[in-house]
């Protein structure tokens, strides 16, 4: 609702356009995804084992939802149990079905990832020109790894 508030007063103010917005200054410095889990014990376990990511809080309000967030280097997640998340009407899918991250390297990455996820196998993606390694959390979630190539 507010966001749909803020482009129609965008609209309607005169002189004002996205063109007139500044380009991005900004330096990104990683990436953050959430995601929701059954079992946040398994699932922080698991981002722990294969990521290497570090527990830095823990929240939950009972019947309603427990939320880890871990992070590491560039890299920030929320593992999210919410306790009346349910499928839509319909059988269609809320939220991210998919999640990743870029690397510099992506064999090395693979090499030195836990027997849990070592079946993972690289691929490259010739028309967007990366390799991609595919992963699964503990409830079944893609965590994709990938490795920007020079053409």
């Amino acid at each position: 609702m507010k966001l749909r508030l803020l482009v129609a007063l965008l609209i309607c103010l005169p002189g004002v356009t996205v063109a007139d917005e500044a380009p991005l200054t900004a330096t990104i410095q990683g990436s953050y995804f959430a995601v929701i889990v059954s079992d946040v014990e398994a699932a922080s376990n698991w981002y722990q084992t294969v990521l290497g990511l570090e527990e830095r809080s823990r929240s939950s309000e009972r019947g309603r939802y427990d939320i880890v967030n871990m992070a590491g280097p560039g890299l920030f997640v929320e593992l999210l149990k919410l306790d009346h998340a349910a499928t839509r009407p319909g059988g269609q899918i809320e939220g991210p079905f998919k999640v990743g991250m870029i690397v510099d390297d992506l064999t090395a990455f693979a090499a030195a990832l836990p027997a849990v996820a070592s079946q993972a196998e690289i691929v490259y993606d010739s028309n967007n020109s990366v390799l991609v390694l595919q992963l699964k959390d503990p409830d079944n979630n893609t965590v994709q790894v990938m490795q920007m190539v020079e053409e």
